[in-house]
């Protein structure tokens, strides 16, 4: 646990029960997450569902299962938002409303008002669980929001820690739904596969399987064969597997492309970057104001430098990083 104060929203929810001190992960900068998603939190509650804008009941757990909770440090005082870890999912295929079924880490820098949910919590009437979602939706969905300044300045510098916590949580969380030593890659990781087989001089599409042949090679044994990665002990995975598992998921090939996605992200959300891009309706800070890290999500990967094993941003998270225990 980090030396740093506990943040007030994680001490308001320890108090009133809704958590657990197991269910607090920090960072040695004064990073915290509640590893206890937002829809647990409520369920706990009896807090099943909630109304939609057209008054139609929603149930929690399609809708809030893969968001969580997560503080950085502001001063004396934190600044709290909402980060997105999601596993291949399959909810669409029985009609069911629910969110995206595509897996990967999203993290937002639009601070959350957390009173929402304490208030939901103490008194779940429909108006308090109404406010919540539109509350959440704000943070992680809605366009023409502004970031918190303290959000973009924790990721921003290459030094933070928080982003390495996100990656290798996200890996162990995955690597959990492994059934007999095997992981079934996403259906989007089969999508590029798929394209890439099937082009005589694939030019696109060829960077993923690529770096998880290579991997293979480098591990000395099938970690990954394009249809499933083999996990030895789903508590605990290896570095080969936790590679595989970013690299289908997220499309980053390492922590360290991870941790440079996020800072990279943040590094946009400037002034400047608010401008219209022409055709095509929406900014680049309209894009940054959330890192999104998926392999469905192909907007930078021509340019993108967190992409490069050999570029900068992602050389100085490796020398920055390679030897630290970044919690506990």
């Amino acid at each position: 646990m980090s030396d740093h104060r506990i943040p007030q929203m994680i001490q308001q929810l320890l108090s009133g029960n809704h958590i657990d001190a197991s269910d607090i992960l920090a960072t040695a900068d004064g990073f915290f997450l509640v590893y206890k998603s937002i829809s647990d939190i409520l369920v706990e509650k009896n807090i099943l569902d909630f109304p939609n804008f057209q008054g139609a009941r929603r149930t929690c757990n399609r809708f809030f299962d893969d968001w969580f909770l997560y503080a950085v440090p502001n001063g004396a005082e934190h600044t709290y938002s909402l980060l997105k870890l999601r596993e291949q999912e399959h909810d669409a295929e029985d009609g069911t409303p629910g969110d995206s079924d595509t897996p990967g880490v999203t993290i937002s820098f639009i601070s959350f008002a957390y009173q929402k949910l304490l208030s939901c919590l103490a008194d779940p009437t429909d108006e308090n669980r109404a406010a919540l979602n539109n509350e959440i939706n704000r943070v992680v969905v809605y366009k023409g929001q502004c970031h918190h300044n303290a959000l973009k300045q924790y990721f921003k510098n290459p030094q933070s820690q928080g982003a390495y916590l996100v990656a290798d949580v996200y890996a162990k969380q995955i690597a959990s739904f492994a059934e007999n030593g095997c992981l079934p890659v996403p259906d989007a990781y089969k999508a590029i596969v798929r394209r890439s087989n099937s082009c005589k001089k694939p030019t696109k599409g060829v960077r993923l399987p690529a770096f998880l042949a290579t991997l293979n090679q480098t591990a000395g044994y099938m970690v990954c064969d394009n249809e499933t990665i083999r996990i030895c002990n789903r508590e605990a995975p290896t570095a080969h597997e936790a590679a595989a598992i970013l690299a289908t998921h997220t499309g980053n090939t390492s922590r360290y492309s991870f941790a440079a996605e996020v800072e990279y992200h943040a590094r946009f959300l400037i002034p400047l970057a608010k401008i219209k891009i022409p055709f095509l309706g929406k900014s680049i800070y309209d894009s940054a104001i959330r890192a999104d890290m998926t392999i469905d999500d192909t907007e930078f990967e021509g340019p993108a430098p967190f992409y490069k094993s050999t570029s900068k941003i992602v050389k100085r998270q490796h020398a920055l990083h390679k030897e630290e225990k970044h919690y506990d």
